[in-house]
């Protein structure tokens, strides 16, 4: 049972891929998020409280809608692209495939989000900045002197020790293609049932648009990097997604 006392419900294809949030809750300060997940990163807030860290949530739940865009936006230079140092990225010095590979640094294809199950937090520390503090979500911020440093390690401690409620870090910068980020904690128990849902076909009929297996879908536009993606398919699954499957 969840912390709301109703049971969670089992993964589908149209939850895992964004496409349904029926399953979720909305928990004040987290959004939508899956029952489970969100009890135990209640849990993990109380800690840090205790702790003297205010664990607040920057960023949740992620629709394919909003991820789409996101990435539609990035691939066509219409959004910012920066590198591993923070550094902005000019879309006209990459040709296509460069360009695709520093978005997916930082910025996973829609369907392929771990954002869209509610199990992800992007997370920081706003009781250690002013009220005027802009979050960049940049390592910096997290490690070194940053201000959100102190509440990273404090998490680090407890993941090592296997006493997150759960949480690990899914991108270290140590496998696969994503770039470190230490603001995403993922429930490892709710996230893992979610990965054998996300197939190949489900992500090409989405991506192209030409077909729709889930009820309810409308206004959906094709992905930007749609040729660019589907000549590289397989290594661009492997690299920034099921690497991370564990």
């Amino acid at each position: 049972m969840s912390g709301s006392g109703r049971a969670a419900a089992a993964p589908t294809i149209g939850w895992a891929m964004g496409l349904e949030v029926k399953q979720l809750e909305n928990r004040p300060g987290m959004g939508l998020v899956h029952p489970l997940a969100g009890a135990a990163l209640d849990r993990l807030i109380s800690r840090a409280q205790q702790a003297g860290f205010q664990l607040a949530v920057a960023s949740g739940h992620r629709s394919y809608q909003r991820q789409l865009a996101i990435f539609n936006d990035k691939f066509s230079g219409q959004r910012p692209v920066t590198s591993d140092r923070g550094q902005p990225l000019s879309r006209d010095a990459y040709d296509d495939s460069t360009w695709l590979h520093a978005v997916l640094r930082y910025s996973a294809l829609p369907g392929t989000s771990r954002h869209h199950w509610g199990t992800d937090f992007d997370i920081w520390d706003p009781g250690s900045v002013g009220g005027d503090y802009r979050l960049a979500l940049e390592v910096q911020e997290y490690t070194g002197d940053g201000p959100f440093a102190a509440l990273s390690d404090w998490l680090s401690q407890l993941i090592s020790q296997d006493d997150a409620e759960g949480f690990y870090r899914p991108y270290t910068g140590k496998v696969g293609g994503v770039a470190a980020e230490p603001w995403h904690l993922s429930h490892r128990p709710t996230a893992q049932p979610f990965y054998p849902l996300v197939t190949d076909t489900a992500l090409w009929a989405l991506w192209s648009a030409e077909a729709d297996p889930h009820a309810g879908i409308d206004q959906r536009e094709p992905l930007t990097a749609l040729e660019c993606v589907g000549a590289e398919l397989n290594e661009v699954l492997q690299r920034y997604v099921r690497a991370y499957y564990d």
